[in-house]
């Protein structure tokens, strides 16, 4: 038997002892022997046991709209018991008692109708209000209630010989009214059963009608009580405690059928939980419910989950505050941590893969540009190549020439003062130019329309001077602007823009450096006085 069992039984047991109690402080009371301390003794065991009940529904049920009605209900019970007790033991003016009679409606037409209202609350959120026209439930109770209160003036609800002094609850008959209220109450019970029943979602068997048997027991008793019977007054006689028993069986027949849920079955659940780790505990943070196989967690552990949660070994322990206590579990997060673990080493082996690689990369883009520069180097010096070669042979012969016969070497260079088209000297410079922008020199070429035939030893001159500004800082140039001109001779003006001073080329008149400090090209200038000849 479980622990959870073993209280239900303990509970109830109580409660019935109770019951049996206060019946028998009921017969003794009717004698002579303290009649009125144990009447008392007998309301205040009623009144403590209706609010026990009170105070245990409220820590079983779970849904806060469900809990709150069956509280006033509580609460309309005690009411009931204490006019009941001022009825008979402490008033006794005739009208006051009269109305205290009234009152007893106050509990029978609202308990039936807030049984009502239970029922359509089941399976709703706890912030679930009803509709607007819900309220009709309370219209019609709270307007019979006024036709009770109100009976004197109008005897639609009882009536009363019109010869008697004293109205009062010994010689009075029924009126319509009467009949409807006991209608009301009928119908708001049996229609909360009915909507209980066809809310339940636990499989349904004969205990399932169980909640009927002491609603029909009050019916049988309310028809048997009102038309005298001697031998139930004689054992029964106390409508407003009988009653008052049947509702609370009633209600809780609908909690142990499954009608109204509650949290009284924890036990069972944790321990038919297998495969989950969590723990109910108390505000000490002691173990009140287990789920089964559980690894067990200290209280220091918890308390530290409390603020945030606790990794121990491959478990995190979380917390969280619920009503009484707290909800603990475990969550297992070893495989997450050696992902991390692995992720982490990778990514410190890709990081040094990286490095590496990002060198390898620094060093082979250096030694690709040296050999990209050589290789364009050298494709210069080969188109030119030709030129440098015959320039060679003619400086050669003339030294050879100047060496025997000065005269004869002046008439050869007279002579050899051959004349070139203005189209080869465009190519020359257009393909060095075009060399140029393999090695990412930015490069322009102007060349004067009106410009035919010119004079060999000027464009030789022009060239030469064009080569020797490029090779004076060819590893740093990144651009070059040629333009050639027709201005008293061959005028060749070059923007350049590297490292190198240019100034140094400069040498007599022909030739001009200028540059700006807020510009990054030097303009040069070269003018061959002797011109072109056509």
């Amino acid at each position: 038997m479980t622990e959870q069992k073993k209280n239900t039984i303990i509970t109830s047991g109580i409660a019935v002892l109770a019951v049996i109690l206060a019946y028998c402080f009921r017969i003794v009371g009717r004698g002579s022997f303290y009649p009125m301390l144990f009447s008392y003794l007998r309301s205040f065991i009623y009144i403590g046991l209706f609010a026990a009940w009170g105070l245990s529904v409220r820590q079983r049920i779970v849904q806060k709209q469900v809990c709150r009605f069956i509280t006033v209900t509580a609460v309309l019970l005690i009411i009931w018991m204490v006019v009941r007790s001022a009825k008979y033991f402490i008033f006794w003016q005739p009208d006051a008692v009269r109305y205290l009679w009234y009152l007893f409606y106050l509990p029978m037409l609202f308990v039936p109708m807030l049984a009502l209202l239970i029922a359509m609350s089941l399976g709703k959120p706890d912030e679930y209000k009803f509709p607007k026209g819900m309220s009709i439930l309370w219209i019609i109770s709270g307007t019979l209630l006024l036709l009770v209160l109100t009976n004197d003036l109008h005897q639609f609800v009882f009536t009363f010989p019109k010869d008697a002094a004293v109205w009062t609850d010994k010689n009075n008959g029924y009126s319509i009214g009467y009949f409807i209220i006991v209608g009301w109450q009928v119908l708001c019970a049996f229609a909360a059963l009915v909507i209980m029943f066809f809310k339940c979602r636990v499989q349904k068997g004969r205990l399932h009608f169980l909640p009927i048997v002491p609603m029909l027991l009050t019916i049988v008793y309310s028809v048997l009580y009102y038309a005298g019977a001697d031998w139930l007054l004689h054992l029964f006689g106390d409508i407003a405690a009988f009653q008052s028993v049947m509702y609370i069986l009633t209600f809780e027949f609908c909690i142990a059928c499954g009608y109204i849920h509650s949290n009284s079955r924890y036990v069972d659940l944790f321990a038919s939980s297998v495969g989950t780790s969590a723990e109910i505990t108390d505000k000490d943070f002691t173990v009140r419910y287990a789920a089964v196989n559980t690894a067990p967690i200290s209280k220091e552990t918890m308390k530290k989950a409390e603020q945030s949660p606790v990794t121990m070994g491959g478990l995190t322990v979380h917390t969280m505050p619920i009503d009484g206590g707290y909800a603990v579990w475990t969550e297992d997060v070893s495989a997450l941590r050696d992902i991390k673990e692995d992720s982490e080493l990778l990514a410190d082996e890709l990081a040094d893969r990286n490095e590496i690689l990002r060198y390898e990369y620094k060093r082979e883009a250096k030694r690709r540009k040296v050999e990209e520069q050589n290789r364009l180097y050298d494709l210069l010096r080969s188109a030119t190549q030709t030129q440098i070669d015959r320039i060679a042979e003619l400086t050669k012969e003339y030294r050879r020439i100047s060496s025997t016969d000065p005269d004869s070497a002046k008439t050869l260079l007279t002579d050899r003062d051959i004349k070139i088209a203005e189209t080869e000297l465009h190519r020359a410079f257009n393909e060095s130019l075009q060399t140029l922008k393999l090695l990412g020199v930015r490069s322009s070429l102007y060349v004067d329309e009106s410009l035919s035939m010119l004079s060999g030893k000027t464009a030789t001159a022009v060239f030469d001077f064009y080569e020797s500004v490029i090779e004076a800082d060819i590893l740093n140039l990144t651009g070059i602007q040629v333009s050639l001109i027709k201005a008293n001779g061959l005028r060749l003006s070059l923007n350049v823009c590297c490292k190198a001073d240019l100034s140094a080329l400069v040498s007599g008149d022909s030739i001009r450096c200028e540059k700006e400090d807020d510009e990054e090209y030097q303009h040069l200038v070269f003018e061959a006085k002797e011109g072109d000849r056509k």
